[in-house]
């Protein structure tokens, strides 16, 4: 069975998932074995070197096998290629059947019990549905990637183009990242950011007294053009809008069509909210998608509800996040303000301007308002217009293009050294990298804070070729311990949590706080630019694990109870917390909001497994 290059992009992040989660006992059942079932030889799948087959038995006749190569670091085996093979036993006869995705989810599904399904896999139906849309909307992206690769020469070129190349890849390790539920194929390739298509902005006029904002501003005056802007009034004047009782929001085109003419219907009949120009501007997607930027503004991005589901969340904008987003923005920059290294080395866009739609005497913790909202980001201008400054996503770093390459590390790697790039100059310019991102996150964490650190939020600040600080966006998940705020005289922000929901953003304990630096800063962020330059470039894994930890261990001076917990929660400890990306998805009802579903297991300490022979290894 031929697989397409998308199948097997989603097909192997979901077996690893699978292994790594050790999701219904798959890994525990899981025999490891270097000779082909019940027989000598490799039948009909032969073995390369170093490879071994995985057999996970189902009952008494079926087995599923693939192939495997033996990992040190977070998971024990990874899928070393496909197909994924059921096995069936009859009357002294094997049969193989090679398997799809959603193949393989049903029958593994279907071998537990009906109570190990109620209580695991509760929302099975509708991953099944979003691995075929992942399988669909990768062969899309893939598609985009060929049509539009990024040419070496465009290194210098907007941010766009970054994150147009970091959206290929999404969320790194996740099989359903690239899935957006809802949107059909001419829907994805208009409004994903992969296809870099420009599309106008609806606009809808909502009643004042129906609005929650943090500004008087205008959100036309930060992202249209004074034409436009003028188009707009006339539109405004035309439905019968003023002013002085109407405020003017921007709404993606998608959701306009739809979402809120049947979510709202009742307000627009009532004159709550009134349609009142379609298509206004040109605007493209950032790799978040719902984050918007018009070529030539591009100090400006505009963010916006979108009513699909991606990474298992509704992509909506509640008011509380807004608020949250708000609150943690103040946070980082007193906390600029007050510590030397971070005045130097960080900053932070400003997405202190939003507004969002909000009944009277509504619940504020519904989707609906979440579904009627924009914010604007700001990034810093003098960073923007900087010739010798380039801003690139993490994200960006972590994607290989259809070449196997990542041009734009490649690029930047050429410029600082200026010969052909080896081992040596790949590993100085991760450790660059992995230096900024580990200083300056854990300096944060000596306060009691913790920004959100996966790729897509943070960006590195490239000045003179050389990585000198990080710009955070994204604010809404600004997560602290506030007694050690308190301990630096920081004031707790007053967040607003759903009552009854878990809360990550206020933690208990710092061993806790610190989990979002090993799961997202660490695992997902600084390790997907791992594998990607390791692959890229043929270079042992262990060399980056080695750099990551050199990084950690030579970390500023800080407090003893800081430097007590980074010791014990990195460095000691046998295991380290990993994030979830199935088991909560599967286990997932309701509509979940517009929170990603989460969970978080164990992984072995992956900075433990980091020995004298990697020394010889970088010797050779």
């Amino acid at each position: 069975m031929a697989t397409t290059q998308a199948e097997n992009m989603v097909f192997c992040d979901l077996i690893n998932a699978m292994l790594h989660e050790n999701l219904l006992g798959f890994r525990e059942k899981g025999i490891v074995s270097s000779a082909w079932m019940n027989a000598s030889g490799s039948g009909p799948y032969p073995l390369d070197e170093g490879e071994r087959y995985f057999y996970v038995p189902l009952d008494g006749q079926r087995t599923v096998m693939f192939r495997v190569f033996p990992r040190r670091f977070l998971q024990a085996y990874k899928i070393s290629r496909l197909p994924v093979v059921l096995l069936t036993e009859r009357e002294g006869s094997l049969t193989a059947q090679e398997l799809h995705p959603a193949e393989f989810m049903r029958v593994v599904a279907d071998s537990v019990s009906e109570a190990e399904r109620a209580a695991a896999l509760p929302n099975v139906h509708d991953f099944l549905d979003e691995l075929s849309d992942a399988v669909r909307h990768t062969e899309l992206s893939l598609a985009a990637m060929r049509e539009h690769a990024i040419k070496r020469n465009e290194y210098d070129s907007l941010l766009l183009q970054m994150e147009r190349f970091s959206a290929l890849r999404d969320r790194p390790f996740h099989p359903t990242s690239r899935a957006k539920r809802g949107w059909n194929d001419d829907d994805y390739q208009r409004y994903s950011p992969e296809f870099g298509q420009s599309f106008g902005l609806d606009w809808i006029a909502v009643r004042r007294d129906h609005i929650q904002a943090s500004t008087g501003q205008e959100a036309a005056a930060f992202i249209l053009n004074e034409s436009e802007r003028e188009t707009l009034r006339l539109a405004a004047v035309r439905a019968g809008i003023d002013d002085e009782n109407y405020l003017l929001l921007p709404v993606h085109p998608w959701q306009m069509e739809h979402v809120l003419p049947s979510l709202y219907q009742t307000e627009m009949a009532r004159k709550i909210c009134v349609p009142v120009i379609r298509g206004l501007g040109a605007f493209r997607a950032t790799s978040s998608v719902r984050a918007l930027a018009a070529p030539g503004n591009e100090h400006y991005h505009v963010k916006v509800p979108i009513g699909i589901y991606s990474l298992g969340a509704l992509r909506v904008l509640p008011p509380r996040y807004l608020h949250n987003g708000q609150k943690g923005q103040a946070l980082l920059r007193q906390l600029i303000e007050k510590d030397a290294l971070l005045h130097n080395r960080l900053r932070v866009c400003d997405e202190s301007n939003w507004w969002g739609y909000s009944e009277p005497d509504g619940d504020p913790f519904a989707d609906k308002p979440g579904h009627l909202a924009c914010l604007i980001r700001e990034y810093p201008r003098d960073l923007l217009e900087d010739e010798h400054v380039h801003l690139i996503p993490m994200s960006a770093l972590a994607v290989l293009d259809r070449s196997g390459e990542n041009p734009v590390f490649a690029q930047w790697a050429a410029k600082r050294f200026g010969v052909q790039t080896g081992k040596t100059e790949v590993l100085a310019l991760f450790r660059e990298i992995a230096q900024v991102f580990v200083e300056t996150t854990l300096t944060c964490f000596r306060y009691g804070i913790m920004p959100e650190v996966h790729g897509q939020n943070v960006l590195v600040i490239i000045r003179n070729e050389r990585a000198c600080g990080l710009l955070l966006r994204d604010h809404d998940t600004i997560r602290v311990h506030l007694p050690w705020l308190e301990r630096e005289g920081l004031a707790d922000p007053a967040y607003v949590v759903k009552p009854g929901t878990p809360n990550s953003l206020i933690n208990e304990t710092p061993a806790h706080l610190l989990s979002y630096f090993q799961t997202l800063g660490v695992q997902v962020n600084l390790y997907a630019i791992a594998d990607a330059l390791s692959a890229s470039y043929a270079i042992e894994e262990a060399l980056f694990w080695q750099e990551i930890k050199s990084v950690i261990g030579s970390h500023i001076d800080v407090p003893s109870a800081v430097r007590d917990v980074l010791q014990q929660q990195l460095m000691e400890s046998e295991t380290w917390p990993t994030r979830l990306l199935l088991t909560p998805l599967l286990k997932r009802t309701g509509t979940g909001g517009g929170s990603m579903p989460a969970g978080v297991g164990t992984t072995i300490n992956p900075l433990k497994c980091v020995g004298a022979e990697d020394e010889s290894i970088q010797l050779r």
